[in-house]
């Protein structure tokens, strides 16, 4: 499944989702504290004129009924990726199982280098208690593992950005 997104201001995005709303696939829109993100998940191609392109590599649940999403972003080079792909192919799968988690994706990207590992959540609160809990330890317990992933293979450091669902159509 391709995911496309769109980057801008929440009234500039809402009326990219107005003029696309008879194409095939759901759309998702997205608003942050910095800006706002529309999602197009298709199997074709993107509708938008310049959006960030991905291909999921792994899918547990989804957006629908999340009203919190997470973006954990994280640049990896190109000759990272079979080894990043690896371990995330490898991991506890712990956090679709949380109450509250609607979903996980991990997306793959087309033309940049930096992954999203996105988690769908029925509210912040669900998230915040999942980064207490001991499942949330055991996940990213490799972290500081005898076999941690090289330095070598990340581009830049991981950041988070997080959004409320603001408008969904299928």
């Amino acid at each position: 499944m391709n995911y496309h997104i769109a980057y801008g201001t929440a009234d500039y995005l809402k009326s990219l989702l107005e003029k696309y709303q008879g194409e095939e696939g759901s759309f998702y829109l997205l608003e942050g504290a910095e800006d706002a993100a529309l999602i197009h998940k298709t199997k074709r191609d993107s509708v938008f004129e310049f959006p960030k392109s991905y291909e999921a590599i792994e899918e547990a649940g989804g957006f629908e009924g999340a009203k919190f999403i997470v973006f954990n972003n994280i640049p990896v080079t190109s000759e990272g990726r079979p080894v990043f792909e690896d371990r995330f192919k490898q991991r506890a799968g712990l956090v679709e199982n949380e109450p509250g988690c609607a979903g996980l994706v991990i997306l793959r990207p087309k033309d940049s280098e930096t992954y999203i590992v996105s988690s769908m959540w029925e509210d912040e609160s669900d998230f915040e208690a999942w980064r207490q809990s001991s499942s949330y330890e055991k996940a990213h317990k490799n972290r500081d593992a005898n076999e941690p992933l090289p330095q070598s293979m990340f581009t830049g450091k991981p950041y988070i950005t997080s959004f409320r669902m603001v408008e969904s159509s299928q």
